[in-house]
């Protein structure tokens, strides 16, 4: 419940959304290929062994590099930077190739996570804080 109120999420709604993911496409990010940038493992993030456990747990295929060798389709590849992005992230090889609307934080694909959810609205490049957003018609309105 604590976790709940501090990241914005409902866990009986995750669990839901977890068993459709899973069941329609083997995860909440399968069918998606997964690149992460060079710096975003341990900055603020867990090390890239767990990267790579939490991607493989949603279902998607890391990818080594952008390299055209490596990269299935770009328009179903999702770029994972640190959260601001750095510089030399931004212009990593192959990112250009990547669309701007996949082209996401860590922040991001934690909230994909907790949530089991792709919020398709969110870029990822506008959380700077560590809260995440409640889910969309989840929030609570002031008057």
């Amino acid at each position: 419940q604590e976790a709940e109120k501090t990241y914005g999420f409902s866990m009986a709604e995750t669990l839901k959304n977890g068993k459709v993911a899973r069941q329609d496409r083997g995860g909440v990010l399968g069918g998606w290929y997964i690149y992460i940038c060079n710096g975003v493992a341990g900055n603020k993030a867990p090390s890239a062994k767990e990267l790579k456990l939490l991607v493989d747990a949603a279902g998607a295929t890391l990818l080594p590099s952008l390299s055209e060798k490596h990269v299935v389709d770009f328009a179903k590849t999702i770029v994972i930077t640190s959260d601001p992005p750095t510089k030399s992230q931004q212009k990593e090889r192959g990112i250009d190739k990547v669309s701007s609307a996949n082209q996401k934080t860590t922040s991001w694909l934690f909230h994909t996570m907790i949530t089991q959810s792709i919020d398709d609205d969110k870029t990822g490049h506008h959380r700077s804080k560590r809260k995440a957003s409640p889910p969309s018609g989840k929030r609570k309105r002031r008057h």
